[in-house]
């Protein structure tokens, strides 16, 4: 751990390793390796099982504690999403079990870097991958998380695309032979033109939100374009290939503090998960300032 910076990675471990742990211990290892300080983990799909054991396994592995979305009986399969935090760093406030409006429960944890006065709003997600309306509906509940006097960091799989141009350009959906998923990742505008999802980009940015990979390409030195790799897609030509799905956002001033992002694509990688990770570094100070310094606003939703 570098007491100087804040390392957040945001991952969705595609199955959560697999049951039995078949890819378990690689994602484990390459997360080890980062040596993070929060995760933001998705498809999270096993970690209730048996007593919580491959929660409380992560937990020992890499040092942090765990929190799990609230259970989920409702859909096809209860999918969690999971934040872990490292004790000492953090003291924990609250965990509020969100459900309502989302098809796959967010895990929310709010916590106090330090003896930071506001607390910071740590959110895993995983928007719907089916419907582009219930995933706009999704990204409207992130709102309330972005009011004024609050701080929040949150991060996972948005199912949908940037609103700006990126280096990689949207998907051309007539060369796109899975139709199903053409389907699922667009929208019918007003007149009749079936559109790529940009939407919850459009709205986390107009409420407020700063995209933490696009800060850090427009005004971090040394960052450059590489901040905006793709996170999945890789090996999918039939759903149009590579695209960066995976995003972080900040509100609050958190984006002040930023001074490191970088998408982890490598043999390892590929190994544990159809999805990169995305490593987000705070310089702990600039955070704290934040943290001390904005006018703490009570969480209403």
């Amino acid at each position: 751990m570098d007491a100087s910076t804040v390392t957040v990675v945001v991952w969705n471990i595609e199955a959560d390793g697999g049951r039995n742990g078949e890819r378990r211990d690689v994602a484990f290892d390459v997360l080890a390796a980062l040596n993070p300080d929060v995760v933001l983990q998705q498809e999270a799909k096993h970690s209730r099982e048996r007593g919580a054991r491959l929660l409380h396994a992560a937990e020992r592995r890499l040092g942090l504690r765990g929190f799990l979305a609230a259970p989920n009986p409702g859909v096809d399969a209860d999918i969690a999403t999971a934040v872990y935090l490292r004790p000492g760093m953090f003291h924990v406030a609250e965990q509020k079990p969100r459900a309502k409006p989302w098809w796959l429960h967010p895990c929310h944890v709010q916590a106090h870097l330090g003896d930071c006065p506001v607390p910071l709003n740590l959110v895993s997600f995983h928007m719907c991958s089916f419907d582009a309306d219930q995933r706009l509906t999704e990204a409207g509940w992130m709102t309330t998380l972005a009011g004024p006097g609050m701080v929040t960091i949150a991060a996972g799989d948005t199912n949908s695309y940037p609103r700006r141009a990126e280096p990689i350009a949207l998907p051309t959906w007539k060369n796109v032979t899975d139709r199903a998923h053409m389907v699922q990742r667009t929208y019918v505008d007003t007149e009749g033109i079936r559109r790529s999802d940009t939407r919850p980009d459009g709205v986390l940015i107009e409420a407020g939100y700063v995209d933490l990979a696009r800060h850090a390409a427009d005004h971090l030195d040394g960052i450059g374009m590489e901040a905006l790799a793709a996170t999945a897609g890789f090996d999918k030509p039939h759903q149009a290939g590579p695209q960066r799905i995976d995003r972080g956002y900040g509100a609050g001033g958190a984006a002040s503090a930023l001074e490191h992002v970088e998408v982890i694509n490598d043999k390892d990688v590929r190994a544990a998960s159809d999805h990169a990770p995305v490593v987000y570094r705070f310089h702990r100070a600039r955070l704290e300032r934040v943290l001390t310094h904005a006018p703490y606003a009570l969480c209403a939703a």
